[in-house]
Order: C-alpha cells, then sequence, then structure tokens
C-alpha cells in the first residue's frame, strides 16, 4: 500500500521555521513592559530552541495550498466578494438618513435625535463587533467569522425592515452593525493573506478604500426616494435584506485564506495521515480564549494611549469620519432647508463624494508608478516618505474643500457650486484613508491589526456621535459658520502628516513597539547569520570528507 500523497514529500513541507513561529506567537501577546523587553527576549530564545526539537511545517515553495499561490481568477473572486460585502456593510450604515423623517412619522418619535440614533447605534456596533469577533477568527479562521457574522448582519436587516417601535429597531440597527464590523475588519486581512507583492497588494487595498465609499453615498438617494413612494421606509431595509443576501452568495464560496490556519488543517490531516511528531506553528501558541480575548482587549488600548503615531493617526482620521456621517444630517438642512430639494433628490449631492473617492485610486496609482522610478535608480525610502506624502496632500485638499462648502451655500448661488465641493472632499477623505493607515502597517509590522483596530474603535465613536449634534451645531453657529468651524479643525489635524515626517526618527526611538520590534528583527538577524555559517562549515566537511573518499578510491583501483 502507497504512502498518501501528502506524505510522499514530507521533509519539503516540514522545516524549522522558528522565524515565523516567533512571528506568529509575538502577534498574539502583549508587549513586555520597559525594563522586561532584554529578559523577553532572552526567555523567547530559549523558547525557540525547545522549539527547534519540533518538527513545525510550513508552506514549501509553490505549494498550491499556499495562498500566495493560488490563481489569478481565484485571488479575484475572492477579493470581489470581500469588496462585495464591504460595501454591503457601509451601504447599511447611512442607510436610514433619507428615511429619517418617515420613521420618526410612523413611530411616534418625538425628537428627531432619537431618529437619528438609528445611525449612531449601528457604528457603534462597529465599535463592539471587532472585540467579539477578533478573538474568535484567531479559533475558526476569516471565513467562519465573516460566514457567522454576515448571516448575523442579514437576520439583523430582516428584524430592522418589522421592528414594532423604535426601540426595538434601535437594538436590531445596534446588533446588524456588530455583524456588519466583521467584513470591514476581516477583510484588508484576506487581502493581505493572498496578494503576496506589495505593489498588488496596494494597488487592491486602494481599491477597496474608494469601492467602500460608494455605499454610504448612494443609500441616502435609495432612502429618501423609497420612503417617500407609497412603498414607505420599511422597504428600506428589504432592500438591504436582499442586497445583502446577494452578497452572501459569493462569500460561501469563498475559502480560508488565513494561512496559520491552513497550516493547522494541514498538519491535523498529516498525523491522520499516520505522520508522528508534526505541529503547526499555532500549536506554539497559548491559543486559549482567555488569553486572546485578554490580548485583544487591552493591546489596542495601550496602543492609542501611549502610541504617538497611533493617538494622532486615530483622532485626524476619526474627525474625517465623524465629518463624513455628519453630513447625513446637514446635507438636507441645506439642500432641503435652501435650495428646497425634496427628501430623495437630497441626496442626490453625496454622489460626487462617492467620485472623489474613485479618483483617489488614480492618484495612488500615480504615486506608486513615481516610487518604483525612484526606486529603480537605488533609491531607499522610510515608511513616512513612502505613504505620508500623500496625506501631506489630501489633508490641505479636505480643508479646501470645507471652505469651499461652507461659504457657497447660499440661495444666490447655483446649487452645482457647493454640491462639486463634494469631490475634492470624497477624493481626500480616501486619500487620507489610504496613507494614513499603510503608514501605521508600515510602522508597527506584527502589530498592525492591534493599532488598526485601535484606529477602528475611536473612529466608530466619532462616527456615532457626530451626527447627534449636527442639526444643533448648524442651526446655532449657521451652515456657514458651522462648516467652517469644521475646516478649521481639520486645518489643525492636518499638520500631522507634516510632522511625522519631519520627526519620524525620532518618533520611532520613542516607540516601546517599535524598539522591541527591532530588537527582535536584530536577534533574527544574529542567529540566521550564525545558523549560515554552522551551515557553510558543515558543507565545506563534507566537501572535504567526499574528496578524502575519492582519492582513496583512485589510489585502490591504481593498486
Amino acid at each position: 500500500m502507497s504512502a498518501p500523497r501528502d506524505l510522499e514529500n514530507l521533509e519539503q513541507v516540514c522545516s524549522l521555521d522558528i522565524h515565523r513561529v516567533q512571528s506568529s506567537r509575538l502577534r498574539n501577546e502583549g508587549l513586555p513592559e520597559e525594563d522586561e523587553l532584554r529578559v523577553g527576549i532572552e526567555s523567547k530564545i530559549e523558547v525557540d530552541e525547545a522549539a527547534r526539537k519540533q518538527r513545525v511545517i510550513s508552506f514549501s515553495p509553490g505549494d498550491p495550498e499556499n495562498p500566495h499561490n493560488w490563481s489569478s481568477g481565484k485571488k479575484w473572486f475572492i477579493t470581489a466578494s470581500g469588496i462585495l460585502a464591504v460595501t454591503n456593510s457601509t451601504f447599511a450604515s447611512s442607510l436610514p438618513s433619507g428615511a429619517l423623517p418617515f420613521i420618526q412619522k410612523d413611530l411616534d418619535v418625538e425628537r428627531v435625535e432619537v431618529a437619528v440614533l438609528t445611525i449612531s447605534v449601528f457604528l457603534l456596533g462597529y465599535f463592539f463587533g471587532p472585540i467579539l469577533f477578533a478573538p474568535y477568527s484567531e479559533w475558526a479562521g476569516r471565513r467562519t467569522v465573516t460566514l457567522v457574522a454576515f448571516g448575523w448582519f442579514v437576520i439583523g436587516s430582516i428584524c430592522c425592515a418589522v421592528a414594532p417601535n423604535i426601540e426595538a429597531l434601535l437594538v436590531f440597527r445596534f446588533l446588524t452593525g456588530m455583524g456588519a464590523s466583521a467584513p470591514m475588519s476581516v477583510t484588508g486581512g484576506v487581502l493581505a493573506d493572498i496578494w503576496h507583492e506589495p505593489e498588488q497588494r496596494g494597488r487592491t487595498m486602494a481599491v477597496f478604500s474608494a469601492v467602500t465609499m460608494i455605499g454610504p453615498t448612494l443609500s441616502p438617494v435609495i432612502g429618501g426616494f423609497v420612503s417617500n413612494s407609497r412603498l414607505g421606509w420599511r422597504m428600506v431595509f428589504w432592500i438591504e435584506v436582499i442586497v445583502s443576501a446577494l452578497s452572501f452568495i459569493p462569500l460561501t464560496f469563498c475559502p480560508e485564506t488565513f494561512a496559520p490556519i491552513l497550516l493547522l488543517r494541514k498538519a491535523r490531516r498529516l498525523r491522520s495521515q499516520g505522520a508522528t511528531g508534526l505541529i503547526a506553528p499555532l500549536e506554539l501558541e497559548d491559543r486559549s480564549f482567555k488569553s486572546s480575548l485578554k490580548t485583544t482587549l487591552s493591546r489596542p488600548f495601550r496602543m492609542f494611549f501611549f502610541e504617538a503615531v497611533v493617538l494622532l493617526v486615530s483622532i485626524f482620521l476619526s474627525f474625517v469620519y465623524g465629518v463624513f456621517y455628519l453630513f447625513f444630517q446637514s446635507y438636507p438642512l441645506i439642500y432641503e432647508g435652501i435650495y428646497h430639494f425634496g427628501p430623495g433628490i437630497s441626496g442626490l449631492p453625496f454622489i460626487p463624494v462617492g467620485v472623489g473617492g474613485g479618483l483617489a485610486y488614480f492618484a495612488v496609482l500615480i504615486w506608486d508608478a513615481h516610487l518604483r522610478k525612484l526606486t529603480a535608480r537605488g533609491e531607499t525610502f522610510s515608511a513616512e516618505y513612502r505613504r505620508l506624502p500623500l496625506a501631506c496632500i489630501a489633508g490641505p485638499i479636505y480643508v479646501i474643500s470645507m471652505f469651499w462648502q461652507a461659504w457657497t451655500v447660499r440661495a444666490d448661488i447655483h446649487y452645482l457650486v457647493p454640491i462639486a465641493a463634494g469631490v475634492p472632499f470624497g477624493f481626500a477623505f480616501a486619500l487620507l484613508f489610504i496613507a494614513l493607515l499603510n503608514y501605521i502597517t508600515d510602522f508597527y509590522e506584527i502589530y498592525a491589526a492591534s493599532a488598526l483596530a485601535a484606529a477602528s474603535m475611536c473612529r466608530s465613536l466619532f462616527g456615532a456621535a457626530f451626527p447627534l449634534f449636527a442639526k444643533h451645531m448648524y442651526k446655532g453657529m449657521g451652515i456657514n459658520w458651522a462648516s467652517s468651524f469644521l475646516g478649521m479643525v481639520a486645518a489643525l489635524l492636518t499638520i500631522c502628516p507634516f510632522l511625522f515626517i519631519k520627526y519620524g526618527d525620532a518618533v520611532r526611538r520613542r516607540s516601546r513597539f517599535h524598539r522591541f520590534l527591532q530588537e527582535r528583527k536584530e536577534m533574527f538577524e544574529l542567529r540566521e547569520k550564525e545558523e549560515g555559517e554552522e551551515a557553510s562549515t558543515a558543507t565545506s566537511r563534507t566537501e572535504h570528507e567526499g574528496a578524502e573518499e575519492i582519492k582513496d578510491d583512485i589510489e585502490k583501483e591504481g593498486k
């Protein structure tokens, strides 16, 4: 009886890939305190020596199970399915904005702020959802988390459509937001799993960031027109159910992409086929739910409060994000109050915002082409110069768009003039997110997930809070000065990317996380150098012994 196919080339798939094991373990551990950094590294060296005695599997070159080696068609199907799911999630976030007057009237809601909560509580679900789903994803993989959460999202949408009162609607919107947060959190990781080349991955992430603006900019238009028809506001949520159900179908055909989970399954399969002593890198970690939950809860908060880069980027993007959702309340005030648009028509000014977001993708392509030319000349770049110039351009454009809108919203100025301000606003909005989130990823490497989680949670809180005071601010300050005030705050925050470029080296030296990463890299470089010298010595010894044997054979034949 022949051995199973997986065991034929067992030695090719089994290796002591300690670097991957160590990186995976560090990704799931909290960072040691300042006086424990050195001790932590020394203890990890001892752990690595014990791990050398294990037969740890990894993907062999060209392994078809490695997501990096999948066909382009398969990768693009997964990419399109993930982007479609995220677009659906963002579509649902602002969908009730055009239906709020009808919800308020039909459900006998006295205060408009209570009706606005249908948007705010959804974004609060974005805050709490990752706390629940992130630890579970370490157990079951990205595919399972996405399917469970998106199914949750579809069921929640159905409940919103049949909600008997405003209290039930708010509860169901919160739960729906939690389910919608999983595609938002997971899809970026999925794209990193399957697209190995940095250039291709960067372009895909740019498409992802630009396309996700389509949902929030179209949903107010749909919500306004549908609610104003005989179909009523409940039909808005039934449309959400239909679209989300259609988006759910391709997700069911997407495979797992998270390499550690794939290796874990492979190790279990090989052991079931008779191979003994094989383990996956994940099996060397503490994978208890309690440990995972503790890390997920604590590290993002520690990075937010003690890492200057995470704090400033989070505040900047959160403000930009909050203003975007504030527009869902201010646009009706502007275009219904001043220009007398109807409920559906008042949502049309959001379309230029989506157009601007799409243009941001082409800006990324132009910048990537420029960097390739410079790299071909032998030039190298820090994370600041590779990512932040786009943010330095986008920031001032964002401020200009805010003042443009603020002082052209007048009855004696044609409505197309303030509407056109949405194009630079959407362009700057998308470009800021692409540049700053990529900068965080480059800066913190294996800790990027926690840094991005901190930024995401802060962003969700701003997005939930801003719509609640929008009408009070615009009525109290006036439309012109309210938008101008937001532009002034944005102008102050625009300084952040310039500061990062100027003081990036100093910030890295002060960052405990970055210092720890550098010491870890030095440790691995030293070890690889030692192992290379040992391998070279062993090869020389083998060649010498082989030459001696050949010499002896020749002498014997001569005799």
